[in-house]
């Protein structure tokens, strides 16, 4: 191995210079992917054009790693001067699907692979083994959309009523009303409380799917507490404490905010925040938070979240799971349902059933809702906090620790001025707009053969 050479390639700064969309900032964006993935990619993507820098022969990239080449390749001037540093000038030959060029690619990919094992070990299979980020949830796509499967839903359990008003019309005559109401409430108690322990214990199962190096295992603090809280203010609170924990930025008697001075910072987020507060000027908190909510580094959490979400959701193991919820509600519903009937049939009153039958389908309603963000707010995070987190040492990491315990570890100084933001924000709650900075280079090529030599 050339060690002087790697070295080199291992501390180029594919971010530099520093911009509010910048290199890595804009991978993460348009591919939906978390902070440590896009690191692991860019890590990945050094290695590989390490390999082809030193090695005659064509070698392969993997979907991941040339989803990094592409987007280098955009950046026209850091890319010239990457192969500069390479002493090559590293050529992209796209992939034409023909069978010639198949079978050479197909062998460019197992040289590669040889390659890379004997200079930098075992590829990664989170980078090398998958085409996207979410394919190491081994999660199978469901045949059919939740939506469809409402809608059908639905119709059948319309279709359903009849038969079901006279099969139980002989039972509920001969049961009182109030016997009735309180043997209800204590069915529909009993199987919420039932579905809650399966569901919470059929995702967890779910996420022992998941290979061992995916995503998800490597979250960040902040990408935690959006998923716990999902509000992205909760993680921009935390950036600007730790400005406020470093002299860098002052609370004024007025609740207004300033910037002490500017210090250099490790983080992307306190170098957004300082950033956007020497544009400001003294400024109200909420109007921070506002600028700091659009900027594609904070946004990012939110859209590889949802992404996230959607993936999980859109499963064969989760359909499965929710059509399971569905069907024990309905049944329930149909209960109530068929009691109403029973009793507007026979002239009796109905006030308390019809109240709740309200009640109990505005809780299937927020319970189905609320099932299709389980994962993401609560197992997850409780997957952190009861089995990954107690193996590390983060006793002394603040982040973790603002994850774990929320607002108790924030400033007390900046506990007001959270509480005045929240009050006097006008500005809605989470939702804004991912700018796109630039222009993308238009419909890449599917799929990417390898690279030639050099000039």
């Amino acid at each position: 191995m050339n060690t002087e050479l790697w070295d080199k390639i291992l501390h180029f700064d594919l971010d530099d210079p520093p911009s509010e969309y910048g290199f890595s900032t804009r991978l993460a964006n348009e591919n939906y992917w978390t902070k440590a993935f896009t690191d692991l990619a860019i890590l990945e993507y050094k290695k590989f054009m390490y390999l082809a820098a030193t090695s005659e022969i064509m070698v392969s990239p993997s979907e991941i790693v040339d989803t990094v080449w592409h987007q280098h390749l955009i950046f026209t001037q850091s890319y010239q001067s990457f192969c500069a540093l390479l002493g090559k000038q590293i050529q992209h030959i796209p992939s034409t699907h023909n069978k010639h060029e198949f079978e050479k690619f197909s062998q460019a990919k197992e040289r590669t692979q040889k390659l890379y094992s004997g200079v930098f070990g075992e590829q990664p299979k989170s980078i090398w083994g998958y085409n996207g980020m979410f394919e190491s949830l081994n999660l199978e796509k469901s045949k059919f959309k939740i939506r469809t499967f409402l809608v059908f839903g639905i119709l059948g359990f319309i279709v359903l009523i009849i038969p079901f008003y006279f099969l139980l019309k002989p039972i509920y005559i001969e049961i009182n009303n109030p016997y009735f109401v309180s043997g209800f409430i204590t069915l529909c108690i009993l199987t919420l409380a039932g579905l809650e322990f399966y569901n919470r214990k059929a995702l967890k199962n779910i996420t022992k799917g998941f290979d061992e190096d995916s995503f998800i295992y490597q979250l960040e603090p902040y990408e935690l507490v959006y998923l716990n809280t999902q509000r992205l203010d909760n993680i921009i609170n935390g950036t600007v404490n730790e400005l406020i924990d470093k002299n860098v930025i002052f609370i004024n008697p007025d609740k207004t905010i300033d910037l002490l001075k500017s210090k250099k910072v490790n983080s992307p987020k306190e170098l957004q925040t300082i950033t956007t507060l020497e544009e400001l000027g003294r400024t109200h908190y909420p109007i921070l938070l506002r600028h700091l909510k659009n900027k594609p580094i904070f946004w990012n959490t939110v859209k590889w979240a949802d992404a996230s979400k959607k993936y999980i959701n859109k499963s064969k193991k989760f359909g499965n799971l929710f059509y399971t919820n569905f069907a024990v509600l309905m049944v329930l519903l149909m209960f109530g349902l068929v009691r109403l009937a029973t009793g507007i049939s026979r002239e009796k009153p109905v006030f308390q059933i019809l109240i709740l039958t309200v009640v109990l389908i505005v809780l299937m309603i927020y319970y189905l809702n609320r099932l299709t963000n389980l994962t993401c707010e609560r197992i997850i995070p409780d997957l952190y906090k009861t089995e990954i987190l107690p193996r590390r040492p983060i006793q002394d990491h603040w982040q973790w620790q603002y994850f774990l315990t929320g607002s108790a570890v924030l400033t007390a100084a900046f506990i007001p001025v959270i509480s005045y933001a929240e009050k006097n924000n006008s500005f809605g709650g989470d939702s804004g707009s991912s700018s796109s900075c630039g222009s993308s280079c238009g419909s890449s090529c599917s799929s990417c053969g390898g690279c030639g030599g050099g000039d």
